[in-house]
């Protein structure tokens, strides 16, 4: 079985940039409306966030010579 090379990465619909955009916009409304509580509202709010940023960025790793003490 040969193994195959692929760029994309196949997520969820919580992954999908837009889906995350909505929820943080839905949350807004939320906050402004008085709906949530403010930890509560700054946990979710944490959480979306790094699932946007997971969602837009391709991050990269470095090399292990490159860390720790030489």
């Amino acid at each position: 079985m040969r193994i195959r090379s692929t760029e994309t990465v196949t997520r969820g619909p919580g992954f999908d940039a837009e889906y995350t955009a909505a929820s943080i916009a839905e949350l807004e409304q939320q906050r402004a409306a008085g709906q949530i509580e403010p930890h509560a509202y700054l946990i979710k709010k944490q959480a979306l966030v790094r699932l946007y940023l997971k969602s837009t960025t391709k991050p990269r790793r470095r090399p292990r010579w490159d860390e720790g003490d030489q």
